[in-house]
C-alpha cells in the first residue's frame, strides 16, 4: 500500500477521533442531530424548498443533471461528475473535516438527517447550491441511518494529503455503502448474517446467489417455481435484491415473489450474461474451469454469482472483498418450512409485535459470540433431514452436558472472543483499525487454550479445534509484538506501533523526544527569563507552539517575544526561536506518524492473506459455542436428547414448550404427550377457547425442528422419526394488501399444505374452516382432515371446534381423537392444560369470554342466547 494514502484508506470513517465536546452529544441514530456549518448561511427557508420540490420547474440548482458542469466551479463540476456515475447513490464528499452533499442529495438529507440546508456558490450562472454536510468523525453514524432506510452511500474521500500547486486535492470513491456490502461493525447486526442476494430468472427457473460480505460466506441455488424463489428469499432475510433488466432512476415495483422487506438494486444485464460471469468468476478464483466451482451444471445461478461478484468489485473500488467459495445449496439438504409456518412458529420473532425477546431463537440461544449466534441461527432456520449429521451434533452437546467443569472453561474463554469471521473480513477489505487488530490477536491466543481444553473429547464434531494452525499462532505473536496493547483509534497520529519493532521509527521518535526535551527547556529558561513561573508552553492544530500567560503577567514579556493571539483571560506569544523550530518539529511528526502508518498497512494487509484460515479457525469457533449453548441450556432447563429414528414415528413424552416455560414465572408448565406413527396419524385435538389447543400444536412443531437442527429437547424422552416438510396453520388474518379475506387467506394456506404435503410431512392445523358458515366449515374440516389421514398419511395434529370431527376416528382407524381437559365449578371454568384421551363435547366460548374480562351482563345474556339455540327457540332470542 503507498504510504501516500490517508487514513480513510484504512478506517471507513474516522481518521481521527471526536472532539470531547462532540462525543459528550447524546447521538439518536434514528433522529440525529442538527448541525451548522460553521460560518454558512441558509440556502432558504422550508417554505421555499417545499415549493421547490412542488413545482414543475425546478429552479436551477435542485438537481445536478439540471446544471452546466462547465460553469461551475472545479470543485462542484468533480462532484456533477461522479454524481452522475452514481445517480442513484447519496454522494458525500469530503471537504476538510467535514462529508458534503449538493443538489439534490443535500435535500434528501435535510429531510432524512435533519441536517440544517446552506448553500455554497456555484458560479454566476447557477448562484448559491444547496448544502448539506456531516463532521466526518460521525460519518458512520449518519451513514447508518441512510442505509438502515434503504439508500446506498457513495463516499469520495481525499486520496493524497498535499495537493499539485494551482490544483485540487484529488478525490475518489473510495467505498460504496449498501445495505447488502456493509463491512463495519456499527452498521450490522452482529448475530445475524447480512446476506446480499441476486436472482437470474428464465420463465418458472431461478439462479440465486447469496452472499455475506462481512463473513465470506456464498451460496448458490437453483430450482425451478417462483414460490420457492419466495420461499428461500425469505427464509434468508437479504438485506438486498439484485436484480438484472431494471431501469436505474426509476420506480420498479418489487415482483409478486420477492418479500416485502427487501431492498431491491437495479442492474445492467451485460454483468449477468454468461460469458461475462464466467470470465469474472474465473478471474476472482484464479481458475481455468468452472468445474472446480461446481457452477457447470447451473447456468442461472452461475449468471446470477457473477453478477454478484461485479457488483461487489464496484462497491469496493481498488480492493477485493475475501469472499469463500460458492457452496451449492441443493433441495432437500434441510428441513424446508413455508413462511406462514415461520410465522406461527415463532421462529425469530414474535408473531404480534416482531420482536426478539418471546421468539424461539431468542429463547435457545446462549450462545457467547457473535459468529456463535448465527451459527445457531442458520441452524434454526434449516434443520437437518440427515440423520447421521444430527446425531453428529447430539454427541457435541451430550459430551458437554455430561462434563459441567468443561462447559464452563470453554464457555468462559468463549465470552470475551471478538467476531473473527467480520474481523478478518475488515482487514482483507482494509478497513480494521488497531483496536480490531489487537481483538483479534487476544481471540487467537484463545485457540490453543480452547484445544487444551477438548484434548480428551471423544465427540467427532470437536476435534475440528484440535488442528493445529501454527500460522494462526505466529500471527496472533506478531500482533502482540507490533502493536501497542490500546492502539489509538486514529491511525495517521501515532500511538500503534511499539518501540523496537522498526528501526526507522524509532530513530524519528528518539530525534522528536530530543526535541521535546529542547521545548521543556525552552520553557524552563523563558519562565526564568519572565520571572514567571506559571507560564506553560502550548501546541495548537492552527497556531503552532507558543508561551500562554495570564492577562496579567503580559506587560512583563521580554521584548524578543511576539504577541500571537489575545484571550479573554490568556495572551499567547512565540519566538523566532521556537518558530523555526516548530517546522523541524512538525516535519518529524509527520514522518513519524506516516511511518506508523504505513508500517499498520503492511500488518493489516499480512492479516488480510490470512483471512480464509482465520474464518475456518472461526466457524469451528463458532460450531463449539452452539454446542456449548445448547448444552447449558439442556442441562439447565432439564433438556433429553431425542432419539432419532427412521420411518414416520413423533412419541414425546411430557413435552413442553421452550418459549412459554422460559416466559411463565408465577407458575410452572404442564407437560403434555403425543405419539404418532405407523397405527395412528392423526389426532383430532378438540377443547375450549385459550386452554392450550395452539400451544400444544405449536409445541410439537418446535420439539420436531429442534431435534432436527441436532439440539435437546424439553421433555422426559422422545423418539423422532425425520419429516421432509413442517406445516402450519395457525391462526389467519386479512391480507388486506390483495384484499384476500381471512377465509380466502385460511383456505390458500390449506391448498398449499395440501399440494405439498407428503407422507413424511408433519402438518399442524388450527381451526380450518372457521372463517365461514357453520356448516361449510365443517364440511371443509372434515374433507381437509379426512384426505390428510387417509390419502397423504402425514403425522397431523388436527385442532377444532367442530366435535363433530370426533366422528372421523369411527371411519379412519389412522384417527384418535384427544381433548384438552378442564375442570367445571358452579359455572366457572378451570384450564387444566393437559391433553388426555377422548373427544370434547362443548367448546365453553362463553366462559372464556368471561374469563377474558366480557362484561358480565353480556355473558349472562350470552348463556340465556345459547340456552335457546339448543332449545330452537330462535323466535325467543
Amino acid at each position: 500500500m503507498a504510504s501516500s494514502e490517508p487514513a480513510i484508506q484504512g478506517s471507513l470513517f474516522a481518521a481521527e477521533e471526536a472532539p470531547e465536546e462532540d462525543l459528550k452529544q447524546d447521538f439518536d441514530a434514528v433522529k440525529p442531530r442538527r448541525r451548522s456549518h460553521p460560518g454558512s448561511k441558509p440556502l432558504a427557508s422550508k417554505e421555499h424548498i417545499a415549493a421547490a420540490d412542488s413545482s414543475n420547474e425546478l429552479p436551477p440548482w435542485h438537481h445536478h443533471s439540471l446544471v452546466d458542469p462547465a460553469a461551475l466551479p472545479p470543485m462542484l463540476r468533480h462532484y456533477v461528475e461522479l454524481k452522475a456515475a452514481h445517480p442513484e447513490r447519496i454522494l458525500l464528499y469530503r471537504l476538510g473535516d467535514f462529508f458534503e452533499c449538493f443538489f439534490e442529495d443535500a435535500l434528501l438529507a435535510n429531510q432524512l438527517l435533519e441536517l440544517t440546508l446552506t448553500g455554497k456558490e456555484g458560479g454566476k450562472a447557477h448562484g448559491r447550491i444547496p448544502m448539506a454536510g456531516i463532521p466526518h468523525h460521525a460519518a458512520e453514524r449518519y451513514c447508518s441511518e441512510l442505509v438502515r432506510r434503504g439508500y446506498g452511500v457513495a463516499l469520495c474521500d481525499q486520496v493524497e494529503t498535499t495537493a499539485a500547486k494551482g490544483a485540487l486535492l484529488r478525490r475518489e470513491i473510495t467505498r460504496v455503502l449498501t445495505p447488502g456490502t456493509l463491512l463495519e461493525e456499527g452498521l450490522l447486526a452482529a448475530r445475524r448474517n447480512n446476506w446480499l442476494a441476486a436472482v437470474v430468472l428464465e420463465n418458472e427457473r431461478w439462479g440465486l446467489a447469496v452472499a455475506d460480505v462481512s463473513t465470506g460466506e456464498f451460496q448458490v441455488y437453483e430450482r425451478e417455481g417462483l414460490a420457492e424463489l419466495l420461499q428461500e428469499l425469505t427464509q434468508l432475510q437479504a438485506a438486498e435484491l439484485l436484480l438484472p433488466g431494471l431501469e436505474h432512476g426509476q420506480a420498479n415495483p418489487l415482483p409478486p415473489w420477492c418479500p416485502p422487506f427487501l431492498s431491491l438494486t437495479p442492474q445492467l444485464r451485460t454483468p449477468f450474461e454468461s460469458s461475462h460471469a464466467s470470465r469474472c468468476l474465473k478471474q476472482r478464483y484464479g481458475v481455468q474451469s468452472l468445474e472446480g466451482l461446481g457452477l457447470t451444471a447451473i447456468p442461472l445461478a452461475l449468471r446470477a454469482a457473477g453478477g454478484l461478484i461485479t457488483y461487489l468489485d464496484a462497491s469496493q473500488p481498488g480492493s477485493t472483498l475475501p469472499l469463500g467459495r460458492p457452496v451449492t445449496v441443493f433441495a432437500g439438504d434441510a428441513l424446508v418450512i413455508d413462511q406462514q409456518s415461520r410465522r406461527n412458529l415463532e421462529l425469530t420473532a414474535t408473531q404480534r409485535d416482531g420482536q426478539f425477546q418471546g421468539s424461539l431463537l431468542w429463547a435457545l440461544d446462549r450462545t457467547h459470540t457473535a459468529m456463535g449466534a448465527r451459527a445457531l441461527r442458520r441452524w434454526l432456520e434449516a434443520p437437518l433431514l440427515n440423520q447421521t449429521a444430527i446425531k453428529w451434533r447430539q454427541e457435541a452437546v451430550a459430551e458437554f452436558v455430561a462434563a459441567r467443569p468443561l462447559r464452563q472453561a470453554v464457555r468462559r474463554l468463549l465470552r470475551p472472543m471478538a467476531d473473527l469471521e467480520r474481523l478478518a473480513g475488515r482487514c482483507a477489505a482494509g478497513h480494521a483499525n488497531g483496536r480490531d487488530l489487537v481483538a483479534l490477536a487476544d481471540s487467537l491466543e484463545r485457540m490453543p487454550l480452547l484445544s487444551s481444553l477438548l484434548e480428551n473429547c471423544r465427540a467427532e464434531p470437536l476435534q475440528a479445534l484440535l488442528q493445529p494452525r501454527p500460522t494462526l499462532a505466529a500471527l496472533a505473536e506478531l500482533l502482540r509484538y507490533q502493536l501497542l496493547d490500546n492502539p489509538a483509534l486514529s491511525l495517521t497520529e501515532g500511538g500503534l506501533i511499539h518501540d523496537g519493532v522498526d528501526e526507522q521509527l524509532d530513530d524519528l521518535r528518539n530525534r522528536l523526544d530530543e526535541q521535546e526535551n529542547w521545548l521543556a527547556q525552552v520553557e524552563k529558561r523563558e519562565q526564568q527569563a519572565s520571572g514567571n513561573t506559571n507560564l506553560k508552553l502550548q501546541f495548537h492544530r492552527s497556531f503552532g507552539y507558543f508561551l500562554a500567560v495570564t492577562r496579567a503577567k503580559a506587560s512583563q514579556v521580554p521584548e524578543h517575544w511576539i504577541r500571537r493571539q489575545t484571550l479573554s483571560n490568556e495572551e499567547r506569544f512565540f519566538t523566532p526561536e521556537l518558530k523555526e523550530r516548530e517546522g523541524r518539529i512538525l516535519q518529524l511528526k509527520a514522518r513519524s506518524q506516516q511511518r506508523e502508518y504505513d508500517l499498520f498497512c503492511k500488518l493489516r494487509h499480512q492479516v488480510g492473506e490470512a483471512a480464509a484460515e482465520i474464518r475456518a479457525a472461526a466457524k469451528a469457533v463458532a460450531e463449539l459455542d452452539v454446542f456449548a449453548g445448547l448444552a447449558e441450556l439442556a442441562a439447565t432447563q432439564g433438556y433429553c436428547q431425542p432419539e432419532i429414528v427412521t420411518g414416520c414415528c413423533l412419541e414425546i413424552q411430557e413435552g413442553r414448550h421452550p418459549v412459554v416455560e422460559q416466559l411463565l414465572t408465577d407458575k410452572s408448565f404442564v407437560p403434555n404427550s403425543i405419539a404418532l406413527g405407523e397405527q395412528i396419524n392423526l389426532i383430532v385435538l378438540t377443547g375450549p377457547n385459550a386452554s392450550g389447543k395452539s400451544c400444544y400444536i405449536r409445541q410439537t412443531g418446535v420439539l420436531q425442528l429442534m431435534a432436527q437442527m441436532g439440539s435437546w429437547i424439553p421433555a422426559r424422552s422422545a423418539r423422532l422419526g425425520l419429516v421432509d416438510r413442517l406445516f402450519t396453520r395457525v391462526g389467519a388474518v386479512d391480507d388486506l394488501a390483495s384484499g384476500q379475506s381471512t377465509f380466502m387467506v385460511e383456505m390458500a394456506e390449506t391448498a398449499n399444505i395440501l399440494q405439498h404435503a407428503s407422507s413424511k410431512s408433519l402438518v399442524l392445523l388450527d381451526e380450518i374452516g372457521r372463517g365461514t358458515a357453520t356448516f361449510d366449515g365443517l364440511s371443509i374440516a372434515w374433507a381437509v382432515a379426512e384426505h390428510l389421514a387417509i390419502h397423504i398419511a402425514a403425522n397431523c395434529i388436527f385442532a377444532t371446534h367442530y366435535h363433530e370431527l370426533n366422528a372421523l376416528a369411527d371411519t379412519c382407524t389412522n384417527v384418535q381423537n384427544f381433548q384438552v381437559a378442564v375442570l367445571e365449578k358452579e359455572n366457572e371454568l378451570e384450564f387444566l392444560h393437559k391433553v388426555v384421551p377422548g373427544g370434547a363435547s362443548r367448546s365453553y366460548g362463553i366462559e372464556a369470554a368471561r374469563l377474558a374480562g366480557v362484561p358480565a351482563a353480556v355473558v349472562e345474556r350470552a348463556r340465556q342466547v345459547l340456552k335457546n339455540i339448543e332449545n330452537k327457540q330462535f323466535q325467543t332470542i
